[in-house]
């Protein structure tokens, strides 16, 4: 069976809100806001977004540690993982926003152990700060965090690569998976740029048609499609 990978971005799409956009609504000042509309219109990249966002936030870890725990995941994330898990899929998440919630939410989900990858965040009393292990100075710097990055490195080690997103963030990885899941402005986006994709809804809508495409595979010499 070929090897296949789901790369799932995590705002809007793993979790049911945008949980960045919902956090410096609440701990952010007003250049949060502006700076989310500059990145918006593309005057900005999302990593200058971000550290302006950042940088104008105060709260305490209990602060966000109490936000996070009022975020929800899709309902259905966790029945997907676990299904495709036992089908040896591999599901990854890719994110834009920030760690400190990621981890905590999907540990609360019972998710725990999913690998993924986004900026980092530092808090210093309540001062906070971003770092971004995975910007991608040599290729492209609109993202904090290059999500085809992450892509390629799972291309080049033979995966086929399902992408399964919602927003802006999303836009590069879907020109380059091999399956795409969208909704929201990646699904307008997909439609104006004729970009093949497969609309969900929810995790549930995700599952459903993997596994169509896994017993079609069946018939096809185990070749994922």
């Amino acid at each position: 069976m070929q090897k296949v990978v789901v790369l799932c971005d995590f705002d809007g799409t793993v979790a049911v809100e945008d949980v960045g956009e919902l956090l410096f609504g609440r701990f952010g000042g007003p250049p949060a806001r502006v700076a989310a509309r500059r990145w918006e219109r593309g005057e900005i990249s999302s990593r200058e977004c971000l550290e302006t966002q950042v940088a104008s936030s105060r709260c305490t870890p209990e602060d966000l540690r109490s936000f996070a725990h009022t975020c929800r995941l899709d309902p259905y994330f966790k029945d997907f993982h676990d299904f495709a898990r036992r089908r040896g899929i591999e599901v990854v998440v890719l994110s834009d926003g920030l760690d400190f919630y990621i981890e905590r939410m999907l540990a609360r989900n019972g998710c725990g152990e999913i690998e993924f990858y986004a900026n980092h965040l530092r808090i210093d009393e309540r001062t906070l700060r971003v770092e971004f292990p995975w910007y991608n100075l040599r290729d492209c710097t609109e993202c904090g965090n290059c999500k085809t990055h992450h892509l390629y490195r799972y291309r080049h080690r033979g995966y086929f690569i399902v992408y399964v997103g919602n927003g802006l963030s999303d836009r590069c990885p879907s020109e380059n998976a091999d399956l795409v899941f969208a909704k929201g402005e990646l699904l307008a986006h997909c439609h104006a740029n004729r970009i093949q994709c497969v609309e969900f809804k929810n995790f549930r809508d995700v599952e459903r048609e993997v596994l169509r495409r896994l017993v079609l595979s069946g018939d096809k010499g185990g070749q994922f499609i």
